[in-house]
């Protein structure tokens, strides 16, 4: 009769160890020895459990999150799971709604500054100027801060925030066969090539397709502002719920299970003596397969838990909001709404403010 054994591997060796254990199964014809299961659509003979963590954020502007203005079709919904390289978002190519000649092409270096409440404002600066080295994607910015070396007043920045894109665009105007002008300013990454003197026809594309692929993989968090939507992918890790042991359900003589794992680099051996293995008990095995999800648990979590690097009784900063730039400490956290409570003090009084986990930060 098979019966569950632990094998005691080095932390972090888990995983390597159960794919030699299942090729030395196959190769030595032990597939009737050794209990399968169906996991993930493969079938495997050891198990290793593991649980997902949704690794939250503490800081903004990492690069896992993505600027999508309103001109992209979103492609994704929150809570969705998304692969690397899969497409966020996308804009459809754009077509002229007239006849037209180019009369001028300026290239322009575009930055955006984004607020504390999340709206932008835009500064387009001529090529000829240079912007200053500090001035970087997702840097903070105070008000008042120059953009460009020389320190002119009209690229001085008023408002207090972080930078969120920095780029180059051109302004583009174009002469109608009435005669009237229209200006277009289009980012160069997906513009057409286009001169002075250039014709086009109604119909004739003057913007490429753009798609936004995410650069990880994880859940995908959606929030709307007023300039843009925010999408933050976020980190999905998997933990080994038991470090160091890999579980097996067999029937074979000892010798034979001994060899099985001789001279696996990671393997020590299995729980029990080293050359006597001990079955694991019933109630203890059971533990092991809800969480590996081979029975059905009383109440089986449907999806990734949370975790949080805040506490609470921890001192942050609040960096968006109507309440940004205040300090106070967080005095309840909601996981599942994944907003944490933080008492900061306004005329002379304390008062709780409820503000996503990506609104604050660590002091």
């Amino acid at each position: 009769m098979k019966k569950w054994y632990a094998i005691q591997t080095y932390a972090g060796s888990e995983l390597k160890v159960k794919e030699e254990i299942e090729r030395r199964i196959k190769n030595r014809g032990l597939e009737d020895n050794v209990e399968s299961f169906k996991q993930n659509g493969k079938r495997q003979y050891c198990v290793v459990p593991i649980e997902e963590v949704i690794t939250s954020r503490s800081r903004r502007g990492k690069s896992n999150e993505y600027r999508i203005p309103y001109s992209y079709d979103l492609l994704v919904e929150p809570n969705q799971r998304l692969s690397r390289g899969e497409p966020i978002a996308r804009k459809q190519p754009k077509h002229l709604d007239w006849d037209c000649m180019v009369s001028e092409v300026e290239t322009l270096q575009r930055v955006i500054v984004e607020m504390t409440n999340r709206t932008e404002e835009t500064y387009l600066i001529p090529t000829e100027k240079r912007i200053r080295r500090d001035i970087r994607k997702g840097e903070k910015i105070r008000s008042g801060v120059p953009l460009t070396s020389d320190k002119e007043e009209k690229f001085v920045v008023n408002v207090k925030g972080k930078i969120a894109l920095r780029d180059r665009v051109k302004r583009i105007e174009f002469i109608l066969e009435d005669g009237s002008e229209e200006e277009k300013i289009i980012p160069e990454h997906y513009l057409v090539k286009v001169k002075e003197g250039d014709e086009f026809e109604e119909g004739d594309r003057i913007e490429k397709e753009d798609v936004i692929d995410s650069r990880s993989s994880g859940m995908v968090k959606v929030k709307e502002y007023k300039d843009k939507r925010v999408v933050t992918v976020q980190p999905v890790e998997k933990r080994r719920l038991f470090p160091g042991y890999v579980f097996m359900k067999m029937d074979l003589p000892e010798e034979e299970m001994i060899d099985l794992v001789d001279d696996i680099r990671g393997a020590v051996r299995f729980v029990g003596s080293r050359y006597h293995p001990i079955p694991i008990r019933g109630k203890e095995m059971k533990v092991v397969k809800r969480l590996a999800g081979l029975i059905e648990a009383p109440t089986a979590p449907s999806s990734p838990r949370i975790e949080v690097d805040f506490d609470v009784g921890e001192v942050v900063e609040i960096v968006e909001g109507p309440f940004a730039d205040f300090t106070g400490e967080i005095t309840a956290i909601d996981k599942e709404a994944e907003e944490v409570t933080v008492n900061v003090k306004i005329f002379g009084r304390e008062t709780p403010v409820d503000i996503g986990f990506e609104g604050i930060e660590k002091i």
